[in-house]
């Protein structure tokens, strides 16, 4: 049931399991202050069983289209459009290019008085995305930036107003990663010797820019050297060919495949050191929690990850495709114990103070605030 009271905000979400970008307007529409706004989900449909859990509380209207092309894209907007219109909607949330053009345009015809947009990452711009990114800019009204670079590379390709652009950075719950008491158990059930080194990646595997051929490649050089576990959490199209090539390298027995998982806390708890060897990245929700576990991170300095890592402070920069370099980091926190303490320890502590959900809460709701003031005070 919607409240009258209330003002109606409608998230466009593609809610796949492992899309961090999903997530992130999940964690968004949660840190909402409930008492002022009726948050709303409009999902573009994939099997449920390969979704997200989007928690009851609330409301749902589907768009079974998973695949926005050619004519779909028309008959979206128009659905779109009419649903702005049915529920009263009076601010359009959405990520960025895409779907974020079709919502945008929908959501300025619908006449929605206050549009959202939310980048992050580095998307490539076409003349054609260019051209269409900086006409919808001229009817959005705040578009929202993971971090500072991926900010200053949206107002470069898009011709943002920096006015009308925020950085916020993604949040996490510490509290859901404070513990290790499950991980013997877990570690079990996976099939992991007790007193094994395991390093995890948590990524889909839908194309090669997470890193996952480079985690492979830094395994195999060592080998002979140390015995590592691999956990690599997440699905995608790939899966099946990094199984082959794990194998190929002699790896088959040590890497894990997990595919889809709920379970990423206890998961974090069983793992010793946290790996994304990104060839490009905003701001990984991934490696926030696996700082939040109190795990050393490793990863490529690219996008806004050296924003969150800090060089030898709380985790380990790397160049990207590199795993060589990866090796050498690897094999540094493996046989530096002390240094693997101090980094877990100043990662977690670093997330509490600035990557909370408590602070992703406090810049949302001001931000929501400051527009609604501005552009509904005199709307009934």
């Amino acid at each position: 049931m919607l409240s009258a009271e209330k003002i109606n905000v409608l998230f466009v979400i593609k809610p796949v399991q492992w899309s961090g970008a999903d997530k992130v307007l999940l964690d968004v529409a949660t840190c909402l202050n409930n008492d002022k706004y009726q948050v709303i989900f409009a999902i573009i449909g994939l099997h449920p069983a390969e979704e997200a859990v989007i928690p009851a509380t609330f409301p749902q209207i589907r768009f079974d289209m998973p695949n926005l092309h050619g004519w779909r894209q028309v008959i979206f907007s128009l659905r779109l459009g009419w649903v702005i219109h049915k529920y009263k909607i009076k601010i359009i949330h959405m990520n960025s290019y895409h779907p974020g053009n079709y919502c945008r345009l929908a959501a300025f015809l619908a006449r929605a008085p206050i549009i959202i947009d939310h980048w992050h990452g580095f998307n490539r711009f076409s003349w054609k995305r260019r051209t269409l990114c900086r006409l919808y800019n001229s009817f959005t009204d705040l578009s929202f930036a993971v971090s500072e670079l991926v900010g200053q590379y949206v107002q470069e390709q898009c011709g943002t107003d920096p006015a009308r652009l925020k950085v916020l950075y993604n949040g996490v719950d510490p509290a859901l990663y404070a513990g290790k008491s499950q991980a013997a158990k877990v570690r079990q059930e996976l099939g992991l010797p007790p007193e094994a080194p395991v390093v995890g990646l948590v990524a889909r595997l839908d194309h090669r820019a997470k890193g996952h051929l480079e985690m492979l490649q830094a395994l195999s050089l060592l080998k002979g050297r140390h015995t590592i576990h691999a956990l690599m959490v997440g699905g995608g199209r790939r899966q099946e060919e990094m199984r082959q090539l794990a194998a190929s390298l002699g790896l088959a027995e040590v890497v894990h495949f997990l595919g889809n998982r709920r379970d990423v806390p206890e998961l974090l708890a069983a793992m010793d050191i946290f790996v994304l060897p990104s060839h490009s990245e905003g701001v990984s929700l991934a490696v926030l929690e696996a700082m939040a576990a109190g795990l050393p991170v490793i990863v490529s300095a690219v996008g806004g990850l050296p924003e969150i890592v800090q060089q030898g402070e709380t985790g380990l920069l790397i160049p990207p495709k590199d795993p060589e370099a990866l090796a050498h980091s690897l094999a540094r926190v493996l046989e530096e114990p002390g240094l693997a303490q101090s980094l877990g320890q100043k990662a977690r502590e670093h997330v509490q103070e600035k990557y909370s959900l408590e602070r992703m809460a406090q810049v949302v709701n001001a931000a929501y605030d400051e527009l609604v003031q501005r552009k509904l005070k005199d709307q009934d």
